[in-house]
């Protein structure tokens, strides 16, 4: 859900524009192509062993993402058909299938959007963008490397990944209009997505940052009796997972969306106004709904209202008491397609959960043996297992999976336990597909950002990011006597 700056006309974003006539005759044989690749599939799936609901939702879910992944279909078209495939050809029941429209991110991208206006409205998105200008608006690469840098340090204070998104995504659209990045630019989708990302994956190298890493830790404490304690674990997957990772964020983005800022107009007069004169009561009352929420977030752990509800109650304010936002404005210039597409990846994920498709591949993992490998060998296997399960049930569900394994997997291996459950967090930090870290689609949704722009950067950072972050943490592991390469 983009929201449009005020001065200028709403503008579709990428993710809603679409083939003219996606059933025209001349591409009838899209359609029956996918349709023959996921019978196949289903077939196959079934002589394995499959049956039933985890038989059903992995077809939905090659089906659709299928869609998503080629453009073949709308964006919002493909959301709804996921839904409504869910809801018929199993038996999960609309609690499951339709839980993303009552889930904390859901809200949070309504919200996000309300914000945003406010951002833009009150001028304070302006004023926090010409400060950042400042200091990073000279060079695209140092806007990049800025933004990722501000995306992993905000990670060490707020362990929310959607809040974090929910908060820099309208600040690094307005920096993108301060220094030129216009609707379109590369340099605006680039950017955009370097931020997002790096909320996900560096996130990863911080114990409670995000949602799988706490998933891992209670489920290795629990299941293992294992205690990851923050620092050592900030020590083993800092300078890989966060430092290398983060260069090549910036360097993929760089090259994949090149552009160039407009220097910031430092000399013109408007600028030293919006920069320098005091801050208005509506930004004012802005900043400290703002921080409000921002309090809120990091004391969820002791009122235990999530984070969507917090955005909703300030999204509120802005468009009532505090009269920041009007809400008829609003309503023109909001846009429904990311909505839709939010609460199916959501929805898509419980399905995964409830339909036991877990459950139904333990029994095949249990199985690896690690033994007869090299110390590298099983190193760089475990890697690909973790990536593989980030496909199959997302990065949120991936840690349940593979964390009980662990002591099936550590017989005989030329890894230790402790080393076997790290190495999760190298694969899950690994997002080839936008569909894999439900925050990302939130940023998506936020800013307009189009599949395929996103599929196309996670790919391309996922294989940069097998060449460099996996052997050089193995590297880094060995200098720490977590494993031994020798």
């Amino acid at each position: 859900m983009s929201v449009p700056s005020p001065s200028s006309p709403p503008s579709p974003s990428p993710s809603s524009t679409s083939t003219p006539d996606a059933f025209h005759p001349e591409r009838l044989w899209q359609h029956a192509l996918l349709a023959g690749l996921c019978a196949v599939a289903g077939v196959a799936l079934h002589a394995a062993g499959l049956r039933g609901d985890p038989l059903a939702v992995a077809v939905v879910l090659l089906l659709c993402l299928s869609y998503w992944a080629t453009g073949w279909l709308p964006d919002f078209v493909v959301s709804l058909l996921l839904m409504f495939l869910l809801a018929t050809c199993t038996s999960l029941g609309a609690n499951v299938v339709f839980s993303g429209f009552t889930s904390s991110a859901f809200w949070l991208v309504f919200s996000g959007a309300v914000i945003g206006m406010a951002l833009n409205v009150t001028g304070l998105g302006e004023r926090v963008a010409s400060r950042l200008a400042d200091h990073c608006g000279r060079a695209y690469g140092l806007a990049l490397t800025g933004f990722v840098a501000i995306a992993f340090a905000l990670s060490i204070v707020m362990p929310s990944t959607l809040g974090r998104i929910a908060i820099l995504t309208p600040i690094v659209l307005s920096f993108c209009d301060r220094v030129g990045l216009t609707p379109g630019r590369p340099g605006r989708i680039g950017l955009m997505l370097a931020t997002a990302l790096a909320s996900c994956e560096l996130s990863t190298a911080i114990l409670p940052a995000n949602l799988p890493n706490l998933v891992m830790a209670g489920t290795a404490e629990t299941v293992l009796g294992l205690h990851l304690g923050y620092g050592e674990y900030a020590i083993a997957l800092v300078p890989t997972l966060a430092i290398v990772r983060g260069i090549v964020l910036v360097v993929v983005a760089k090259r994949l969306f090149p552009d160039r800022l407009t220097t910031p107009r430092a000399e013109n007069g408007s600028d030293a106004t919006a920069r320098d004169t005091p801050m208005s009561a509506h930004e004012k009352r802005l900043l400290a709904a703002l921080t409000l929420m921002l309090a809120l977030w990091l004391t969820e752990p002791w009122h235990h209202v999530a984070a969507g509800w917090v955005g909703l109650g300030i999204a509120l304010l802005c468009l009532g008491p505090l009269r920041l936002v009007n809400a008829d404005a609003f309503l023109k210039q909001v846009k429904l397609a990311p909505l839709w597409f939010v609460a199916a990846i959501i929805g898509l994920t419980a399905a995964v959960d409830h339909a036991g498709l877990a459950n139904a591949l333990r029994p095949l993992l249990a199985h690896l043996d690690l033994a007869q490998l090299s110390t590298m060998l099983a190193y760089l296997g475990l890697v690909v297992l973790s990536i593989v399960l980030t496909f199959l049930v997302t990065s949120n569900a991936a840690p349940a999976l593979y964390t009980p394994l662990v002591p099936a997997l550590a017989v005989g291996a030329p890894l230790g336990a402790t080393a076997i459950l790290l190495t999760q967090a190298v694969g899950i930090s690994t997002i080839a597909l936008p569909y894999q870290a439900p925050p990302l689609v939130l940023a998506m949704a936020l800013a307009g950002i189009g599949i395929r722009d996103a599929t196309r950067y996670c790919i391309a950072t996922a294989l940069v990011a097998l060449l460099s972050v996996v052997p050089l943490t193995a590297v880094w592991w060995h200098v720490m006597g977590l494993l031994s390469l020798r």
